[in-house]
């Protein structure tokens, strides 16, 4: 494990699929977690695509509705390719509950929020930053 890796404790999941980035599983209360694998990183089309694949996989091809929980690590950030790709409007993501995401340092969450104001293709279903995991879900089960 290097000093950029996260701990993940896979106990989490029925199942998951590990991408270069990400740990995409079904956790034992039902969600659909994306929990990134290292603190720093740039997520690109490829990363993103990879993530499509094992939402795919472990979804049903999307027939399987479920809450969405994103984990990032600290320093993450994203390509312009990757942040103009609607990711949303794609029916793998589309046909979800909700989808919350932890943000745990200020001037990220700030971004977020004003960056999602003026996303042009927006979820259709609920979406929320979060400071904690236990924030996110607590917002989820509130929501079930």
């Amino acid at each position: 494990m290097t000093p950029n890796s996260i701990k993940v404790d896979l106990a989490l999941y029925n199942d998951y699929v590990e991408t270069s980035l990400t740990f995409v599983g079904i956790t034992k209360e039902g969600i659909l977690e994306l929990r990134f694998k290292l603190n720093e990183y740039e997520v690109d089309v490829k990363d993103q695509d990879e993530m499509q694949a094992a939402v795919i996989k472990l979804t049903n091809d999307s027939k399987d509705r479920y809450h969405i929980l994103v984990i990032p690590g600290m320093y993450g950030g994203v390509t312009p390719e990757a942040r103009n790709k609607e990711m949303f409007q794609n029916k793998n993501y589309s046909n979800h509950k909700s989808i919350s995401i932890v943000v745990r340092n200020l001037p990220q969450r700030i971004l977020g929020k004003f960056y999602y104001q003026f996303k042009k293709h927006k979820p259709t279903f609920p979406f929320q930053l979060f400071a904690t995991e236990e924030l996110a879900l607590n917002w989820i089960n509130e929501n079930k």
